[in-house]
């Protein structure tokens, strides 16, 4: 009879391996590097035989990548890191160089400078320094970088010097070192085709900033003159410094007074600085001036000085004479009203410059003003807004053809935080390069989906006649979408039996999604953009929006509406509703005063109502909260409980009074002395029950210990390497359990997730000493704790004949769970965790969990950490039917887990979940430094087809029975016919 429960127990087996072609048919990548920086992107041949150019870039986030400019396809990237087991490098720095028809690029962050191969990202060697990498240049010395790769001169600041080495371009050796011992801060390197130059920063007595040029032999390293530039009155900080050229015939230091009239160039190697007045007839403040000169040696010396106001922009072209190394004016490009963006190519000795503006693009030669190219830009696509328009930087790539004629393509970055390349006047791709900075996300559906379910409850909850009338009316309202339906039946048709997704636009069709599996997930990023992707589109972004347009202060949050809408909460408590198909905005409320101390909204705090919880943000003082929450109608009507964020080392429990706005402290939990609160988590807002107890294989039952209002609080003690964790029951303030570690490295993530009954979290052991009775095994582990209402199966513990029970109102002593653990030994750390969510919670659950080590997104099934394996011992028969296995120590994290499949996931901080309509499927979306969107199926797909069922057979199966019925009907007819008149 065992065999009977067989089939059954298959719908409870964890996710399985799928074939290859079926990968990546409900998964969305966006591989990101993050916005690219100006000083580290460029055009560069990977092979000097080939004409073909990719595009390179370190970006703000500390990527290297290289991106195929035909299709902005990624050919490889690297994270790059300040050295081994240390984090990414901070923003906006980085080094990265490539030798004209050199086949290698160079990078340098942190203190490690490493070469990679430009064609395959391979690394071709690497060196670490003590100090930080502040500039590197590739040599390009006639006669001496003409054998093998070329060289790597490094400048990075040591302790009380700066240090300048000339490594090998084949394997990254140190030839020689350069050390400039004093107080001057290393700023950069330069080198000509004569020489190596070390720039340095002298403090003045007036506060102000000299610079030292060092010139420094190629060959032996030593030092063979110097010079100082008087810029004290000019320059205060090294921002102030425009531009350091390397790698032409005539490189150049420029800076500006600090008024913005005259402009000061000095050509390296010579201690004349030519002054040159700024032309700026409007006489406002110029907010930016940059400068683009050619970084080649064959390149004729000519640059361009871009000025920007904040009302216009325009260029001047100047020609330096190498001899007398002087510069002097050659042609202005004219002004234009608007934001600007100038981008600079060289092909052999000629120089061009590409402009941009708000409605068109020119490009003109260095020798001359005369147009040479003319086209108009194309106008703001729907749902986006200006910003999508106006460059921040762009490098450039043209091409003389014959005639002569010439082929143009630019890549820019946008103000919105877009990459994108031009061809002329033709987008050919665009990267959402912004995502990479995304900060926080939330699910949102379709407000077709919701409205839809609204006109059915409103059906449901009238007369019948009044519910038909009204039904009829929406079936009529629908005959809209029946001219489109129509023409696409036919590829509907199609797609239903070959699998494939032939329609291109479903804005008509989302309200047909049956499955919920068409979603929109709204994300917020560092630079203050709002993008909703699209999950039934591939993960497309269907419009971006700018914050500064709903709130100055900034946004502090973002909040999915039950009506479709999305709610944006800004830093000073500013609320606004956007409308979720184009992201324009539905209502708004005034912004508070920033005086008004009330206003002030803390990060993260945790609202409890008839046991569901929801992350909010709220004012620092009780009144405030009390005036925040009493205009939200969701709250207002039932007392609820506030968790608030981590304050002083303590967490309070605040309880808002009924229809009153007045909160009072209710439980106020502070760790033990030495303890630092780390991190709090609390259930999922959507975590239903599906069954309150587990069946054991014996048919006995464990009740859970179902409590909504649970609350795990993670701390840690530094001195005593150890990690305490606390299940609280954030209502009453009851501790229901704690359990302390030592052994803990405090210094490494501990991450954590709760759900239902049970908790999880994942810490790196260290062993505290070989003669402890309970040493710690030293590697990541994960623990898993799972509640139950007794020890004893079919007994629902004290509160078992009790038929109302309160939080509010516990007895003297409280409810405490029967806990059972167990902890696991990982191959690697996780760094962010969640779980599985389903509409009504009859799937098993899954523990989604991201490895940075693996750069991959995994599902972890619950059946793998249950807590009650045998130890030690073969399971029976009965425990079997149950699906538990035989304990082991080490947890595998089997490859049919791996939800990512092949993908390389980089950077990944948070992962949200969302349920489907389906009960076997749930959504994923992870997020960081890319973007991963997928579903998962913790039961397996019990509720739907799925793509391997044959539905061409089955037509045919049904086809060729009716055809014999049509055939054996008149047979068997007739042979009844005889049989009635055979006369026996």
């Amino acid at each position: 009879m065992r065999l009977f429960y067989l089939p059954f127990l298959a719908i409870c087996l964890p996710v399985a391996a799928i074939f290859a072609d079926e990968a990546f048919q409900t998964d969305f990548h966006h591989a990101l590097v993050g916005i690219p920086q100006p000083q580290t992107t460029f055009f560069h041949r990977p092979k000097s035989e080939s004409r073909a150019s990719l595009l390179y870039t370190v970006s703000e986030k500390g990527v290297l990548a290289a991106v195929n400019p035909k299709d902005g396809t990624l050919v490889w990237r690297h994270l790059l890191t300040a050295g081994q087991n240390e984090t990414v490098a901070g923003q906006g720095k980085g080094c990265l160089r490539a030798g004209e028809g050199e086949s290698v690029v160079v990078s340098g962050l942190g203190r490690e400078v490493n070469a990679w191969g430009a064609f395959d990202g391979r690394l071709v060697w690497a060196n670490k320094f003590e100090g930080e990498v502040r500039d590197l240049e590739v040599l390009e010395l006639p006669g001496i970088s003409e054998q093998g790769a070329k060289d790597v001169v490094v400048l990075s600041a040591e302790e009380k010097k700066g240090v300048l080495r000339r490594l090998d371009g084949n394997d990254g050796a140190v030839k020689w070192e350069y050390e400039d011992h004093g107080t001057d801060i290393p700023f950069q390197v330069s080198a000509s085709d004569d020489g190596i130059y070390l720039i340095t920063l002298q403090l003045s007595g007036r506060s102000g900033l000299k610079m030292k040029v060092i010139s420094v032999d190629p060959l032996s390293g030593k030092q063979s003159g110097h010079y100082i530039i008087h810029s004290d009155s000019d320059i205060t900080d090294a921002d102030d410094i425009v531009f350091v050229g390397a790698n032409s015939a005539s490189p150049l230091i420029a800076w500006t007074d600090k008024a913005r009239k005259i402009l000061k160039i000095n050509v390296i190697g010579s201690k004349h600085v030519s002054s040159l007045n700024i032309p700026n007839d409007t006489g406002e403040f110029i907010e930016t001036v940059v400068l683009h000169a050619p970084h080649t040696v064959r390149s004729v010396p000519h640059f361009l000085v871009h000025y920007q106001t904040a009302n216009a922009h325009w260029a001047e072209v100047y020609h330096v004479d190498i001899g007398a190394s002087s510069v002097s004016p050659s042609h202005s490009l004219p002004k234009l009203r608007g934001q600007g963006c100038f981008s600079l190519s060289t092909e052999d000795a000629n120089v061009f410059f590409l402009r941009t503006s708000d409605m068109e693009n020119t490009l003109t030669s260095s020798a001359s003003h005369g147009l040479l190219l003319r086209w108009n830009r194309t106008p703001v696509p729907p749902g986006r807004d200006i910003s999508s328009r106006s460059y921040v930087h762009a490098v450039a790539e043209v091409v003389t053809k014959a005639g002569p004629t010439y082929a143009v393509r630019a890549a820019a970055v946008t103000v919105a935080g877009t990459w994108v390349l031009n061809r002329e006047s033709q987008t050919i791709w665009e990267r959402w390069e912004s995502l990479a900075g995304a900060i926080s996300a939330t699910w949102v559906d379709l407000k077709e989906a919701e409205t839809l379910a609204h006109e059915l409850e409103m059906e449901g909850h009238g007369n019948p006649l009044a519910a038909y009338i009204h039904r009829v009316r929406r079936h009529l309202k629908d005959l809209r979408y029946l001219p489109t339906w129509l023409n696409t039946l036919p590829t509907r048709v199609v797609t239903s039996f070959t699998g494939m997704d032939l329609i291109k636009d479903r804005g008509l069709f989302s309200q047909y999604d049956a499955f919920g599996f068409n979603k929109l997930i709204v994300v917020m990023t560092e630079n203050d953009r709002l993008l909703a992707l699209d999950t039934g589109a591939g993960g497309k972004v269907k419009w971006d929006i700018s914050s500064s347009t709903i709130a100055k202060s900034g946004i502090r949050s973002i909040h999915s509406k039950t009506t479709g809408s999305l709610e944006i909460v800004s830093n000073l408590g500013q609320r606004a509703t956007l409308d979720i198909d184009s992201g324009k905005i539905e209502n708004i409320s005034p912004e508070a005063s920033e005086q008004t101390g009330s206003t002030e909204l803390l990060d993260h705090a945790i609202i409890v109502t008839d046991g569901r919880t929801e992350t909010i943000e709220l004012p620092r003082t009780l009144d405030g909260i009390a005036q925040h929450l009493e205009s939200r109608d969701s709250h207002a009507a039932s007392p609820s409980i506030i968790i608030t964020p981590i304050i002083g080392n303590s967490v309070k429990g605040l309880q808002l009074r009924q229809k009153s706005p007045q909160a009072d402290v209710v439980w106020d939990f502070r760790p033990p002395r030495g303890e630092i609160i780390r991190s709090i988590s609390q259930r999922p807002r959507h975590d239903p029950v599906a069954s309150i107890g587990k069946v054991m294989g014996d048919r006995s039952v464990m009740y859970k210990y179902l409590n909504p209002n649970l609350a795990l609080i993670t701390t840690v003690n530094d001195a005593k390497s150890a990690a305490s964790f606390y299940l609280l029951d954030s209502v009453s303030g009851n501790i229901l359990y704690t359990i302390t570690h030592e052994g803990i490295d405090t210094a490494k993530a501990i991450i954590t997730a709760i759900s239902q009954n049970w908790f999880v979290y994942s810490l790196f052991g260290i062993p505290v000493s070989s003669s402890s009775p309970d040493p710690t095994s030293k590697g990541y582990q994960i623990f898993v704790s799972e509640l139950y209402e007794s020890s004893l199966p079919n007994d629902r513990g004290p509160l078992g004949s009790t038929s109302n029970f309160s939080s509010l109102s516990p007895s003297s002593e409280p409810t405490l769970p029967y806990v059972i653990s167990q902890s696991f030994i990982i191959p690697e750390a996780i760094s962010s965790m969640s779980v599985t969510q389903t509409r009504q919670g009859i799937s098993t659950r899954s523990l989604l969990c991201y490895l940075p080590l693996s750069n991959s997104l995994i599902a972890i099934p619950k059946g793998a950490l249950d807590p009650r394996r045998p130890v030690g011992r073969d399971p029976t028969p009965a425990e079997q039917e149950e699906g538990l296995s035989k304990y082991t120590p080490v947890l595998e994290l089997s490859p049919k887990w791996v939800l990512s499949h092949k993908l390389e996931l980089i950077g990944i901080k948070k992962i949200i979940t969302s349920p489907a309509l389906l009960e076997s499927t749930a959504l994923v979306f992870a997020y960081g430094l890319d973007v991963f969107g997928t579903r998962v199926t913790p039961s397996q797909a019990f509720d739907i087809l799925g793509k391997g069922f044959n539905k061409i057979q089955l037509v045919l199966t049904v086809f060729a029975l009716a055809c014999g019925v049509v055939f054996v009907a008149p047979m068997v007819r007739r042979k009844q016919i005889n049989s009635r008149w055979q006369i026996t």
